[in-house]
């Protein structure tokens, strides 16, 4: 599986909000699987599919509010030097989940599962493979047995991609080959694989947002006057790891916090976003009886397990 990220051609900038994302499959940058909203000062952010009924909400990320005396105009959501760098994640089918930015000199985001009795369970973890690295890894640790030291299996990067007329963005790629590499789209049990691609993107989405903001703060705009990146054609403009800031477009999407927190199931009211819900996985983390029906569209399912 690979996806593109991209800035919305359709979603005008925000006041004192990041700029909404999009994810695609590589190579069709107007096949929008996924959109990244942000609201509530970016401490509020949802991952939305598309449908015929309207977007549906898969995920949602709420990162900590940076502290007073960091704010700025640009992010008032996100901070590098905030006391708590732990973004919470929840998803349909009751899934939570954390991300931890543990690291000091180059970020380090851990991936981890609740456990009320015990350390949270870790899912896997990005980071890059050196501070001037060009692109991020994403990778699990795998129990080699007593007094073995964990393996460490890469199942997929997050780099810039070349311009070109389908190229532009960032690419996120699960490119596993073999069978301990594809086993990442069983982390979350059997027949969750969807679940794993929210998590991923999820992670990938919430460092795209350090970067752009690290971004900002090194080369600040004002915030009257945003960035203007219009793609070759029209197309959306690439959301590059450095991003400048977030692009105006002629789309009249309003970007405001839902007002309401209607069910999944029907038709939400205008801009509105649904409340993910469902049973909690069971041990393993598999999904116990009667689960819901998946919160994406037929068609815009997850790739089989091992995709290209």
């Amino acid at each position: 599986a690979i996806y593109a990220v991209y800035t919305s051609p359709t979603h005008p900038p925000l006041p004192n909000h990041l700029p909404t994302l999009i994810v695609t499959p590589h190579g069709q940058p107007s096949n929008i699987l996924y959109s990244y909203l942000h609201t509530n000062f970016n401490t509020e952010n949802y991952l939305l599919t598309p449908s015929p009924q309207g977007d549906l909400c898969v995920a949602k990320l709420f990162p900590p509010r940076q502290s007073q005396s960091k704010s700025t105009a640009s992010d008032p959501g996100h901070s590098g030097h905030s006391s708590s760098r732990v973004v919470r994640c929840e998803a349909s089918r009751n899934l939570k989940w954390s991300i931890a930015n543990t690291g000091v000199i180059s970020p380090i985001y851990k991936l981890s599962l609740p456990s009320p009795d015990s350390p949270d369970l870790p899912l896997f973890q990005i980071s890059k493979p050196n501070p001037n690295a060009a692109f991020w890894s994403m990778f699990y640790f795998a129990y080699a047995g007593h007094n073995i030291p964990p393996k460490r299996i890469e199942f997929g990067k997050i780099q810039k991609n070349p311009p070109g007329p389908n190229g532009g963005g960032t690419r996120i790629s699960i490119t596993g080959k073999t069978p301990e590499e594809k086993a990442v789209w069983q982390t979350l049990g059997e027949g969750n694989e969807d679940c794993v691609e929210w998590v991923v993107l999820c992670a990938a989405l919430n460092l795209l947002d350090d970067e752009i903001v690290k971004a900002a703060e090194k080369n600040p705009q004002p915030p009257s006057i945003p960035a203007q990146m219009s793609g070759p054609g029209g197309r959306p403009a690439p959301v590059a790891l450095h991003d400048p800031g977030p692009q105006s477009s002629q789309g009249q999407q309003r970007q405001g916090p839902p007002p309401q927190q209607p069910s999944s199931r029907g038709p939400p009211p205008p801009h509105g976003v649904p409340q993910p819900h469902g049973p909690m996985p069971g041990p393993g983390g598999r999904p116990m009886q009667g689960q819901p029906p998946r919160g994406f569209v037929p068609g815009q399912g997850p790739p089989p397990p091992g995709g290209p």
